[in-house]
């Protein structure tokens, strides 16, 4: 078995790498990641739930530990190849620096990842609005973020785009939101039945909280303008509770007997110009 394990398989650099160091090796590989495993389910879970940690606190903090025992366990691997590390960090760095310049949006990728996991200001679990797309956080990889929409489109994100760019982050201090819904009624609608009834249909509604409540923002141009401010939890189908509050605000509203106008245009044409315009008529029936 001995001389099994003795068994020359190549060199590298003067370097005879044998059958056992490439047992060692694969040793390592698969029993190091078995152990982080086995201490994350069956240590650190319980810690979670003792201390009652969120869902983006506990993935960040399981994938810095993941990366991290990944690079001991590489280390320890080529180590046991019999490659000195000295050598590899060298060479490394000379890498580094060759195609520092070409790959300089990567590295910064990849240093926005650990900055997402670190800080935890946006967090698995979190619904985030970049740019014009809103979507939850899925994962927080090292380089890339994944996003899926409300539409279930799921989009890859570079971590560094997270950071740099303005970020709304919906969840961040409370998974709840307040959202509102803006309804014009006409002039000499009684405001407070107005009121009554759009809290009314708030209350209704099974995904809206309570503490709506009305806003009478300005008399418009050709209506009351309201808003019913509400607070919901919802967040991939709040669209569909705005959509219902409509239907049922239009449904109430005919009931009760409050129309909602149509915006209206007064055109005012002086005397002047319509004597003009007249004058010029005249005059074409004239040259006929």
């Amino acid at each position: 078995m001995k001389e099994i394990l003795q068994y020359k398989l190549f060199s590298w650099n003067g370097q005879a790498i044998l059958l056992e160091n490439l047992f060692i090796a694969s040793i390592i590989v698969v029993s190091l990641p078995l152990m982080f495993w086995l201490f994350k389910k069956f240590v650190l879970n319980r810690y979670y739930r003792r201390k009652n940690m969120d869902e983006g606190r506990v993935y960040a903090f399981n994938q810095l530990l993941k990366y991290f025992v990944y690079v001991i366990t590489l280390m320890l691997a080529v180590q046991s190849l019999g490659f000195e590390l000295s050598v590899i960090w060298a060479a490394g760095a000379a890498l580094l620096v060759g195609v520092g310049l070409g790959l300089q949006q990567t590295f910064n990728d990849f240093a926005s990842g650990i900055i997402l996991l670190l800080e935890g200001t946006v967090q698995k679990g979190d619904w985030i609005e970049i740019g014009n797309t809103i979507g939850e956080v899925k994962k927080i990889g090292l380089r890339t973020s994944l996003i899926t929409t409300r539409r279930n489109i799921s989009i890859i994100v570079p971590n560094s785009k997270i950071t740099v760019d303005n970020v709304i982050n919906l969840s961040h201090n409370n998974k709840v939101i307040r959202h509102d819904i803006a309804v014009g009624v006409a002039y000499g609608s009684d405001t407070q039945l107005v009121k009554k009834v759009l809290l009314e249909c708030a209350q209704r509604h099974s995904k809206v909280m309570p503490g709506a409540f009305v806003r009478f923002v300005d008399f418009g141009d050709s209506a009351l303008n309201f808003e019913l401010l509400f607070w919901s939890s919802e967040y991939q189908q709040i669209e569909d509770v705005r959509s219902d509050l409509r239907f049922m605000i239009d449904i109430a509203f005919r009931k009760h007997n409050i129309s909602i106008p149509f915006p209206q245009r007064d055109l005012h044409i002086k005397g002047a110009v319509h004597a003009h315009f007249n004058d010029r008529i005249i005059e074409k029936q004239d040259k006929k």
